[in-house]
């Protein structure tokens, strides 16, 4: 019988299988081992499954729960406790969207090892040059997904890089870097680990070097990822020189252009195109994407009814929506007003009804900013997805800015160029000179929802403050008898965190000490059993 590639998801590779998931077009896990590199196709195969694992470790539970446990959002009256223990900061080690992260995450890893151990190793056939090269740039890509992940990982469950404590033992990753099985990994340091992923970049970089620049709304990898990522990685580490170079090196890729309208900022969240977007997952109706917005802006109806009734987990804080003028264009395309009139009839298509209540709201905005792509609908419903953007021209805006405030950069490299000009693509005015806290509060507008948030708040050293919940939505006298408030959670819904909090940092799950007990040892700080 042939021996059948399984993914193990642990950072281990221990014996955890997960089945192959339904977005795969071609799953390799379906390719018999002594198969697996016997022709081009079959590795081609093999890389098609390596991005729709990639796709799959930037899912809802390393992308969105951070953001959620951040302070974007409040959980609605009778919400269903989705992200429940995240939001309100009383998860443990047994989170069921921490364990998904962390197997996701490591399952991609274990895929890339098995993809670079082939290639390198494992040939069945003599590749001619033109080959010799393909391969090569499919390593390149490997290695830059390997680093992907490796980088978000690094985010959710290590403290925040300092140069003093980055050498200290068990602050970093374990490091699987082979598709072998046996190893039982200890963490790393966190030098290791930031090491690792920047010795990775710049494999991804000498093997894709030849291979062109991208072109905007790219599905593959290529070297402008490459650029972008050092780019966000470097202010990860607080290198503030070689983060603004990175940055400037892609924006400079004049292929790529910020949005000139609000209408073009709409159709690129609504239909996931834009010159903005460096890289993108594919999504069809066939390789269907995440419900990004499924918790934000569900339509009871499914935009089949005469207006759209919002039914939906979260909402955003008055503190956030306060962060968004009128003139932002994105106050309209991220959020969505969803008022009554004065008579209890509507004032738009829209409509917020209070879960746990069955009420409308009388005056209330939610969050809008993954409305759904209509053309990955499968029927005449609403189904929610969108793809994700995980390299976007903007945030090297934002990277640019931050590191040119904190190197006092000056002259062309200054922080207003790169802060205003984002700004004016956005619809605001420029600011005559620029802070940190305009470089924060501008990410923070911008990066909504995108997976950032928790990472921001713990790199600036800042506190988790949820601020102030909508508190002007009851109607008047005659249709509602609630107290203020009501239409909100009481759960979570005023935390204050303060900076430096243990739970900034995500644990190590108890699957994985339970398959790898060395870890328990290693567990982060305040999370030991």
């Amino acid at each position: 019988m042939k021996k059948a590639i399984y993914l193990v998801i642990s950072c281990v590779m221990t014996a955890v299988l997960v089945p192959s998931c339904d977005l795969d077009r071609e799953s390799p896990d379906s390719i018999p081992f002594d198969e697996a590199f016997k022709s081009m196709d079959a590795i081609r195969s093999l890389e098609l499954g390596a991005y729709s694992r990639l796709r799959t470790a930037y899912s809802l539970s390393s992308i969105i729960a951070p953001d959620i446990q951040a302070d974007y959002v409040n959980a609605v009256y009778g919400f269903s406790n989705t992200y429940g223990g995240i939001y309100q900061w009383t998860y443990d080690y047994s989170d069921s969207d921490i364990t998904t992260a962390w197997n996701n995450l490591y399952g991609a890893i274990s895929q890339y090892n098995f993809i670079l151990d082939g290639i390198s190793g494992s040939l069945g056939f003599n590749p001619s040059e033109d080959e010799k090269l393909e391969l090569e740039r499919i390593q390149g890509r490997m290695y830059l997904m390997r680093a992907m992940c490796y980088s978000l990982l690094a985010e959710r469950f290590c403290q925040d890089y300092e140069q003093e404590t980055a050498g200290t033992e068990y602050t970093g990753l374990p490091l699987a870097l082979t598709h072998d099985t046996s190893l039982k990994l200890d963490r790393s340091t966190l030098q290791k680990t930031y090491e690792t992923i920047l010795e990775d970049l710049g494999k991804a970089r000498s093997m894709l070097a030849g291979s062109g620049r991208g072109t905007p709304d790219a599905t593959t990898l290529n070297t402008d990822c490459v650029t972008a990522m050092e780019a966000h990685v470097y202010l990860q580490m607080d290198n503030y020189g070689k983060a603004l170079d990175k940055a400037k090196a892609v924006i400079g890729n004049t292929a790529y252009s910020l949005v000139d309208s609000e209408e073009e900022l709409q159709r690129m969240w609504e239909y996931d195109t834009s010159d903005e977007i460096i890289f993108k997952f594919y999504a069809s109706t066939i390789e269907i994407a995440y419900q990004w917005g499924y918790n934000f802006f569900y339509d009871y109806y499914s935009g089949t009814g005469e207006y759209s009734q919002i039914y939906p987990e979260y909402i955003p804080t008055q503190t956030c929506i306060d962060m968004f003028s009128p003139e932002d264009w994105r106050t309209r395309v991220f959020l969505t007003d969803c008022s009554m009139n004065g008579d209890f009839t509507f004032k738009s298509e829209y409509a917020l009804m209070i879960k746990g209540a069955g009420m409308f709201a009388y005056k209330a905005s939610v969050i809008s900013k993954y409305p759904g792509n209509p053309d990955l609908m499968t029927s005449n419903q609403k189904n929610y997805y969108n793809t994700f953007k995980p390299i976007r021209l903007a945030e090297m805006y934002l990277i640019a800015a931050e590191a040119a405030v904190q190197s006092g950069a000056t002259g062309e490299d200054a922080a207003e160029n790169w802060l205003n000009t984002l700004r004016e693509h956005r619809g605001l005015a420029p600011l005559s000179a620029v802070t940190l806290k305009d470089v924060q509060d501008e990410r923070y507008r911008e990066m909504m929802l995108e997976g950032t948030r928790l990472t921001d708040l713990k790199r600036w050293k800042l506190p988790m403050d949820r601020g102030e919940w909508q508190d002007d939505m009851l109607g008047p006298d005659e249709y509602y008898s609630w107290t203020e408030g009501d239409y909100v959670s009481d759960i979570g819904k005023d935390l204050n965190i303060p900076a430096g909090d243990y739970r900034f940092v995500w644990p190590i799950p108890a699957d994985e000490i339970f398959a790898s007990p060395q870890l328990e040892a290693q567990q982060n700080p305040g999370w030991n059993r």
